[in-house]
């Protein structure tokens, strides 16, 4: 699982756009030191996943426990650079609505890859801006 955190309002006031300051914080589930994970707490989060397993995402907002109305969703997940781990059939979409997960997908695999991913802030319910990043996926049988 890699759960993203974002500092809504202090995203907000960023430009729209390709994103690489502070204010948004990945983490995994892995065990600290399981492989090659770097980066938590940083957009540039490097995850060790396992070939023949889902994988699972989640973004939340901190907004001052929720008192602001603030909102965050993952809006795409694209292939940057590398191995497409997720093959034909398994790149990672909103699953069905009953799911604690926001978009799930499935490595069929070996490799490694640069991905992009896409969000949706707003604070408030002012109108929606977008952000986007590059972390790392690898993934061993």
């Amino acid at each position: 699982v890699i759960n993203i955190a974002v500092d809504t309002a202090y995203l907000f006031s960023q430009p729209n756009g390709q994103y690489a300051g502070q204010g948004i914080y990945m983490m995994d589930n892995n065990v600290l030191g399981n492989g090659p994970n770097a980066g938590e707490g940083s957009t540039e989060l490097t995850t060790q996943v396992t070939v023949g397993f889902g994988l699972a995402f989640n973004v939340f907002p901190i907004d001052s426990l929720g008192a602001q109305g603030d909102s965050v969703e993952i809006v795409g997940i694209e292939l940057s650079n590398g191995t497409n781990i997720f093959g034909n059939f398994g790149w990672p979409k909103p699953p069905n609505p009953a799911s604690s997960y926001q978009w799930v997908g499935y490595v069929s695999k070996q490799g490694s890859c640069t991905y992009q991913l896409k969000i949706g802030v707003s604070i408030g319910g002012n109108p929606v801006q977008y952000y986007w990043w590059d972390p790392f996926l690898v993934a061993n049988a």
